[in-house]
């Protein structure tokens, strides 16, 4: 069968050809200088498991060919310069467990599409300019480990839906960052080792 071919262009015009056979199940971009890029041949990899965009120049990306791609486990868009994203189409990938979003500059971002996302494992935001964001979204991650969140933009985050994450380990937040939560939480017995350091944070509300 012949190599599916994905074009893909720097900032200064020059072309980036990468061709793959359609049976793979990891297309692997990264670190190429890519400025645009057209995933539409990813519909052609009915298999695709992880994508990798990382360390290129992206400021804009369309997700919407994923939903033809089930069973993807990872995506890294992290060390690009994207400052907006639909995570829409991600609400169709089920299977997804790694979502790196780290060092771009998003100024905000909606995470309901990942409510649908339950085996995610790994959700990385730092290094953005993001100066709100909503966690309920992720109380549907029950398996939800790792959520990292610092040098962005915050005055204050609501981490009452990260209660909801029993299996949260690693929860990375600015030191001086303000925390709020639902008072329901506070007498919780049972609390993550990713949220318990953060408890005598939190103001109450």
């Amino acid at each position: 069968m012949d190599e599916i071919t994905i074009w893909s262009e720097t900032k200064k015009g020059g072309k980036v050809v990468e061709r793959f056979d359609p049976s793979t199940t990891i297309v692997d971009l990264n670190d190429r200088r890519i400025g645009s890029t057209d995933l539409s041949p990813l519909e052609e990899f009915p298999n695709l498991e992880v994508l990798t965009l990382s360390g290129n120049e992206i400021e804009s990306v369309d997700l919407s060919v994923l939903e033809e791609c089930p069973s993807l486990v990872e995506l890294s868009l992290g060390g690009n310069e994207i400052t907006a994203i639909d995570l829409t189409p991600l609400s169709a990938c089920p299977e997804l467990t790694y979502l790196g979003l780290s060092f771009n500059r998003l100024r905000e971002i909606d995470l309901s599409p990942l409510s649908s996302c339950k085996k995610l494992r790994s959700l990385h935001l730092y290094e953005n300019k993001l100066r709100d964001i909503d966690l309920s979204p992720l109380k549907k991650c029950r398996k939800l480990r790792t959520l990292t969140l610092t040098k962005n933009d915050f005055d204050s985050l609501d981490i009452s839906a990260l209660f909801r994450s029993p299996n949260l380990r690693t929860l990375d937040l600015d030191p001086d960052l303000k925390l709020t939560a639902d008072k329901k939480f506070k007498t919780k017995t049972k609390v993550s080792r990713g949220l318990s350091p953060y408890l005598e944070h939190i103001d109450w509300t």
